[in-house]
C-alpha cells in the first residue's frame, strides 16, 4: 500500500480530502447541519479537491468543487457579492476558487465563461486583494502574478491574443519584484515564459516558441 501510495498518491488523496470534506460539511452530525459545520475546513477541504481533480485533468470534477465553495453556479456574480461577510481566508480561497475555474472552464473548451471572471481590471484587482495576505508585500505580488498569469491564459484561449500578451507582459514587471528571494524568482521566470509560450503557440509562431524553450525553461 505504502508502494502504491508513493508511485501513485493522488486516488488517497482524492479520498482522504472527501472524507475531510464530508466530515466538516456538518451533513453527518445529528441535529442542524450548520451547527456541526466546520467552514474553514469544509473551504479548505474543497478548495484542494477543485485543486487535485485540475491535476488529475478532471475539469469538469474541479468546476463543480469551485461552485460549491462559492454557492453558486454563476461564478462571474459572486466577485459583486457583499464581501464583508466574509473571513480574510474565507475570501482568499473564494477568489483561488474562481481563479481555478477559469482554468477549468478554459479546459472544457468554455472560455468564454472563464472571461467573466477576469475580463476587467476592477475585476483582476479585487482577486488579487483577497488572495493577497495582510501586510505581507510577497504575498501581495504572488497575488497579483497569480490573477494576471490566469488572465493572460483565458485571454489566450478566447483568441485574444493581443489581451493575453499584455497581461503575458506584466507578469514579468510582476516577477522583477521577487528578486530577493532567488529560489522563487527563478520558479517565476520559468512560469513566466510558459506563460509567453503559450501566447506564441497558440499564434502559430513556432520561431518565438522554440527560442523560448532554448532559453532555458526545461531546466525547471
Amino acid at each position: 500500500d505504502l508502494r502504491n501510495i508513493s508511485t501513485n498518491p493522488f486516488p488517497r488523496i482524492l479520498s482522504c480530502l472527501e472524507k475531510a470534506q464530508n466530515l466538516s460539511s456538518g451533513s453527518g452530525a445529528g441535529g442542524d447541519e450548520e451547527e456541526g459545520k466546520d467552514l474553514d475546513c469544509f473551504e479548505a477541504s474543497t478548495l484542494s479537491l477543485a485543486y487535485a481533480k485540475l491535476e488529475l485533468k478532471d475539469a469538469s470534477g474541479a468546476l463543480e468543487m469551485c461552485k460549491v465553495i462559492l454557492g453558486s453556479d454563476n461564478i462571474a456574480a459572486v466577485a459583486k457579492e457583499d464581501r464583508g461577510s466574509y473571513t480574510s481566508e474565507s475570501l482568499r480561497r473564494r477568489a483561488m476558487a474562481r481563479l481555478y475555474a477559469c482554468e477549468a472552464f478554459c479546459r472544457l473548451g468554455d472560455p468564454n465563461s472563464a472571461l467573466f471572471i477576469v475580463e476587467s481590471e476592477s475585476s483582476l484587482q479585487c482577486l488579487a486583494s483577497d488572495i493577497s495576505a495582510t501586510n505581507s508585500t510577497q504575498h501581495d505580488v504572488y497575488a497579483h502574478f497569480a490573477t494576471r498569469a490566469t488572465a493572460s491564459g483565458t485571454f489566450s484561449s478566447t483568441g485574444s491574443l493581443d489581451r493575453s500578451k499584455l497581461h503575458a507582459s506584466i507578469t514579468t514587471r510582476v516577477a522583477e519584484n521577487l528578486t530577493a528571494d532567488k529560489t522563487k524568482g527563478n520558479i517565476d521566470n520559468v512560469f513566466e515564459k510558459r506563460v509567453h509560450l503559450f501566447s506564441r503557440l497558440k499564434e502559430g509562431d513556432t520561431d518565438g516558441a522554440i527560442a523560448i524553450l532554448r532559453s532555458g525553461m526545461g531546466r525547471a
